[in-house]
């Protein structure tokens, strides 16, 4: 938990911990383990580790539990962020995939005008419907490879980056 990674952090056992912060042992050994503590324990832990006490509560109590994986990460997003074909790109490319995309649906789209309207056997669709559904697909797609960098810095910001930017 946070608070045991912080007090390692400044080498305090417990019962420092305790004596610093004016709490019983207890409530130290209680707030590493995970439970809930309040708000004026949490108020002694934020001033001795020099935290926002409201970012200290948020990341004891919220970022653990399932009920906040909604709150904090949609559904949508984490199905975004879960794509194998975009989770292993980098910034640089995922702006590359976007822009073959983009590429790949002006090209068919173009292709529509020049090939002969013939009827396929896929439900009744001719070529050229199919090829513009191909390229509002790849359109699409680029649009989720676009956002997905948005995402990764909304959602996939960690304990320990917060906490470094609040020190």
């Amino acid at each position: 938990m946070l608070i045991r990674e912080l007090r390692q952090e400044r080498s305090l056992s417990q019962e420092q911990l305790a004596q610093t912060t004016g709490l019983s042992l207890r409530t130290i050994q209680r707030v590493e383990a995970g439970h809930r503590v309040g708000y004026a324990s949490l108020r002694a832990l934020a001033a001795t580790f020099e935290i926002n006490v409201d970012l200290l509560e948020r990341e004891l109590y919220a970022m653990n539990t399932t009920e906040d994986e909604f709150i904090e990460k949609p559904l949508w997003a984490r199905f975004i962020l879960g794509l194998p074909s975009l989770a292993q790109l980098n910034t640089s490319g995922l702006i590359r995939h976007e822009l073959s995309l983009v590429v790949y649906a002006l090209f068919a789209y173009a292709a529509s005008y020049v090939v002969p309207r013939v009827e396929t056997d896929y439900w009744g669709l001719t070529t050229v419907d199919l090829l513009h559904f191909s390229a509002f697909s790849a359109l699409f797609v680029a649009y989720i490879a676009s956002i997905t960098p948005r995402l990764r810095n909304k959602f996939n910001s960690n304990v320990s980056t917060k906490h470094e930017k609040s020190i």
